[in-house]
């Protein structure tokens, strides 16, 4: 599923600019966003490229270079909230969770849901691990410290059998830090998992990443898809800073890639940064058995518990699909 509007939708979106430029900025910018079904995303995406058409339309009716300018100036048009919210996934049926969190891109945190896995029950047990899966071989992390991404200087990927590895990532004498972080769980572990009901008739499962770690700290990244993490053992700590903050993270300095910031969100040096002071923060604590629902292209910096955490990321398709009743109203409104 593609999130980018066709041909004849951005030609409604340039009569609808005709005629409202003559209107308030505040009422043109908060019409054009509303005529796409809230895809934030599609913006933010599109906004950072020069020659998009997009960008070339907002360039010519208001004179904005970035559509994440247009954020910065009216935070009002995008709904932000100061924690994370509480979903409670025994009433809030699927329909309503797309319309509140995914067509607006809202983080939200499942208080207990991965407790009706099979896996709750069974991961937290290693002999049970070793038994079912220890001689499956794993494509394991290894590096002197705890800071894992595959561009750290002297990162290597080590091969050995599952067993192998847990015995060794924490073991206390151990002289390098070790992560497994891969598509799928190991073996049989894979029959403990399901598929998470509120999105299985809504979202494309395009792969898993099984995380099994001892008291890793990630550095503050986006992914470019929609997440729901849950975990059975141990617990994840999220600091999160929106997309339309992108501006404030200092993304792509030091040398590293785009989407990642050389900055700690969770312990900011703003001296050094001092951009980061207007960054919107939350955080999520994602205890053992709650799942969180990331959307794509948020900031977020997880720091796991100092011991052992396992879990595993369901990572979807972006779903902010272009919302064709809404079109159909504005076309009734103004055309």
């Amino acid at each position: 599923m593609s999130n980018k509007p066709s041909d004849s939708e951005f030609n409604f979106l340039e009569h609808s600019m005709e005629f409202l430029k003559s209107l308030s900025k505040l009422t043109l910018i908060y019409a054009v966003i509303s005529s796409f079904g809230i895809s934030v995303i599609y913006f933010i995406e599109e906004g950072m490229n020069s020659g998009t058409q997009l960008n070339n339309a907002f360039k010519a009716y208001e004179g904005y270079g970035s559509v994440n300018q247009f954020f910065i100036d009216y935070p009002q048009l995008y709904q932000f909230d100061d924690q994370v919210q509480i979903c409670d996934h025994t009433t809030l049926t699927p329909e309503n969770f797309v319309k509140q969190y995914v067509n607006k891109q809202r983080p939200c945190l499942f208080k207990g849901y991965a407790k009706i896995w099979p896996a709750f029950e069974k991961w937290t047990n290693q002999s049970y691990l070793n038994e079912t899966s220890g001689q499956e071989i794993i494509y394991a992390e290894k590096q002197k410290d705890n800071r894992f991404a595959y561009f750290t200087a002297g990162a290597k990927r080590v091969y050995m059998t599952y067993s192998q590895f847990l015995d060794t990532f924490q073991d206390p004498n151990r002289t390098y830090h070790y992560y497994f972080s891969f598509e799928d769980p190991p073996g049989p572990l894979k029959e403990d998992i399901i598929d998470i009901p509120i999105v299985q008739d809504y979202f494309e499962l395009e792969q898993l990443t099984f995380w099994h770690g001892f008291g890793t700290l990630t550095r503050p990244h986006t992914d470019a898809m929609e997440n729901i993490i849950c975990v059975f053992e141990g617990y994840k700590n999220f600091t999160i800073v929106p997309p339309h903050h992108t501006p404030f993270v200092y993304n792509g300095y030091e040398g590293l890639p785009r989407n990642y910031s050389p900055l700690e969100f969770v312990d900011p040096d703003y001296t050094k940064y001092p951009l980061f002071k207007n960054a919107k923060i939350m955080s999520a604590f994602v205890d053992q058995g709650d799942c969180l629902y990331m959307p794509s292209f948020w900031w977020h910096q997880v720091e796991s518990s100092k011991g052992v955490t396992l879990a595993l990321s369901h990572w979807y398709k972006v779903q902010h699909e272009f919302t064709q009743e809404i079109i159909a109203h504005y076309q009734d409104k103004f055309l």
